[in-house]
């Protein structure tokens, strides 16, 4: 028999270098192209083990013969369907992975040869090889093998290791493998996070050179996820000492990459994290990264919910999203000097109470190609609309109040224009739009507000009061969709602490109605028998983000059914 053993390093080379070409192993065993080169390089280095490398033909043949017949003619066709059992064949693109019969079928013909210890370990190596490579995360029937190709190389390690110790010589690879058992275990990787934690990627390099073990392999994702899995179960300390590491392996900043999928999920236990944090002051990185990866948290809130799963960490990068695209708007965007410092701290004690924001930009910002704006842009995609004024450097900040619309513009000279959200007649999904459609006369604003002296505690008290007057009925900016709510009669306050720092100064019962439909949340309306209007939560900490909301609202909490709230008389 020739002597396989450098087939572990062979494959490793291989999977690297298609690996720099961004080209997976996989899809190269499926390629014409591909294989040639494949078996070029298998041919180099076997020459003069039997004389008889196999060719392309040869190495097809035995995948497209075992798929069609569940046989092999010989033990080198055998070896050649372990070292191919990921590799998709024939028109269909079949792997034997994905078919139960054809995996019985080998794993059954692989047993019949463990009398014969060296061929054995061969049909080992290889089916190893297919463990390493196909996506351990896979789903259906390849992902149910999988789990079931691990228990069998895991059960049948030591009888490999003992009948090599027979012989006095251990191959390095099964050395590296007995050393790394928990590879072939329900737990793989967790073995790897601290060291990678503390930037020592040595033992992991290693084992990976040791098995051939490619660098697009289960093992390096899994590895990284643990290490950031263990980062997460830190301390605070150690944790925010981390967190610039980790944020650079999941912006891509690092030598190893995790793919998107994964770089979604660590995204997501890292932002959850950070929201447990005792100071969790605004991280400008780890906002982004969310951004990217995960979306939006108001304008992407069924990803969040699906991803996260963590509704105070969402309503954490929520609020530093707006603050920094009110800081965006007053900073860049507006043009009228020092008054752009007391509307931007002015608006951002408000930031709590906004629930929606559009950016409707002139031509100046629109175009604009300096980094800064670019950023900008991008920050404020999906809510970006366009301005046509005949002043260029014009844009209008448009924020949306519980039932109030209010519209700031950048130029000199605009006050501020608040109307009822129910009678603002343009879609603030379309486009583009004219200074006069924001400034629309027809309904007439219900307050057009003037930074003119000490404006700011006028601003507070004006908007207090329209969010108590206003009536809240079906806004247009609802989904249309959805089926209306019942009309809410009453306005409820809550308790502003100080003039200066408006909390959230009404609750909208329209939103609060939505918000229990989406979630499957009971109430009971019991005012109009001089009763109180109940949100059926019974544990306040399983809707943390709702109980919130109702708190500041005025609602409350009796443990075992829910908030309540009465009329005020």
């Amino acid at each position: 028999m020739p002597h396989f053993e450098p087939l572990d390093a062979l494959r490793a080379k291989l999977s690297a270098a298609l690996s720099h070409r961004q080209v997976s192993a996989a899809s190269a065993w499926g390629n014409p192209g591909m294989m040639t080169e494949v078996l070029r390089t298998i041919q180099r280095d076997f020459e003069g083990t039997d004389g008889k490398p196999p060719t392309q033909d040869v190495l097809a043949k035995a995948l497209n013969h075992f798929t069609q017949t569940q046989e092999v003619a010989n033990f080198t066709e055998l070896k050649y369907v372990c070292y191919g059992v990921t590799v998709p064949v024939g028109k269909a693109q079949q792997r034997v992975m994905d078919s139960a019969p054809l995996f019985d079928g080998l794993l059954l013909l692989v047993q019949q040869q463990e009398t014969r210890q060296k061929q054995f370990r061969r049909c080992y190596q290889g089916l190893l090889h297919g463990y390493f490579e196909l996506d351990r995360h896979t789903e259906g029937v390849a992902g149910a093998h999988w789990h079931r190709l691990g228990t069998f190389l895991n059960h049948k390690l030591q009888p490999v290791l003992d009948a090599v110790s027979q012989r006095g010589h251990t191959p390095d690879w099964l050395q590296t493998l007995n050393h790394h058992r928990n590879l072939l275990t329900d737990d793989p990787c967790s073995r790897y996070a601290k060291r990678l934690a503390q930037g020592d990627f040595v033992e992991l390099k290693t084992v990976c050179t040791g098995l051939g073990i490619a660098g697009s392999s289960w093992v390096w994702h899994d590895a990284l996820m643990a290490y950031v899995q263990w980062v997460c179960a830190c301390d605070d300390d150690t944790f925010l000492r981390a967190l610039p590491r980790v944020l650079q392996l999941l912006n891509g900043q690092a030598d190893l990459k995790l793919p998107p999928m994964l770089s979604t999920q660590a995204t997501a236990l890292t932002v959850v994290r950070y929201s447990r944090c005792a100071s969790k002051p605004e991280h400008t990185e780890l906002r982004d990264t969310c951004l990217h990866w995960i979306g939006n948290p108001w304008l992407k809130r069924t990803d969040w919910d699906a991803t996260v799963k963590h509704e105070p960490a969402r309503q954490m990068v929520d609020s530093w999203l707006k603050r920094r695209l009110i800081r965006d708007f007053f900073e860049l965007l507006a043009q009228d000097g020092a008054a752009d410092l007391r509307r931007l701290n002015f608006w951002l004690k408000w930031e709590s109470s906004i629930t929606d924001m559009w950016f409707v930009l002139g031509s100046d910002a629109r175009f604009n190609q300096s980094a800064a704006f670019i950023d900008l842009r991008k920050r404020m995609e999906g809510n970006l609309r366009i301005l046509n004024d005949n002043h260029a450097q014009n844009n209008a900040f448009v924020m949306r109040i519980h039932q109030l619309l209010v519209i700031e513009f950048g130029v000199t000279g605009n006050a501020c224009f608040v109307f009822a959200a129910a009678d603002f007649h343009t879609s603030l999904a379309q486009k583009t739009f004219s200074i006069h459609e924001l400034k629309q006369k027809t309904p007439a604003p219900v307050a057009r507000l003037s930074h003119q002296s000490h404006w700011e505690w006028k601003f507070d008290d004006e908007l207090r009061k329209l969010l108590c007057n206003v009536p809240l009925s079906k806004s247009a900016l609802y989904d249309q969709s959805a089926p209306s709510p019942q009309p809410a009669q009453t306005v409820f306050r809550s308790r502003l602490p100080t003039p200066a720092i408006p909390k959230t100064p009404s609750i909208d019962l329209d939103a609060i109605w939505h918000l229990c439909k989406q979630n499957n949340i009971q109430w009971e309306d019991n005012r109009p028998k001089q009763g109180a209007l109940w949100v059926l939560i019974p544990d306040r900490n399983k809707r943390p983000g709702l109980a919130a909301l109702l708190d500041r609202g005025g609602f409350r909490y009796a443990h075992g059914k829910g908030f309540w709230l009465k009329d005020e008389n």
